[in-house]
């Protein structure tokens, strides 16, 4: 019977594929079923921010920002907490 899910390929480290092999023979399930639940259970634990436009804005200028002090490496480290950023 066909399926309506969609089908995807992965490609995995030897490592992981050992460690999904491992767990599918213990829970007796198919090593799909056990990818699509951790593809699932990590999309789930993502945060959804909606930003304003104008939050937006300044969120993609402090992404650039942050772009151009690595490369030219004179980005600095974070010393102390959240509120010295103030």
């Amino acid at each position: 019977m066909a399926t309506t899910k969609e089908r995807i390929l992965i490609t995995l480290t030897p490592s992981t594929a050992q460690a999904l092999r491992a767990r599918s023979l213990r829970e007796k399930t198919p090593r799909a079923t056990i990818a699509a639940q951790c593809v699932e259970l990590s999309l789930l634990s993502v945060p959804v921010v909606k930003l304003s436009l104008a939050g937006e804005t300044r969120a993609l200028r402090a992404l650039r920002a942050y772009k151009r002090e690595k490369q030219s490496g004179t980005l600095k480290k974070l010393v102390g907490g959240l509120a010295s950023l103030a």
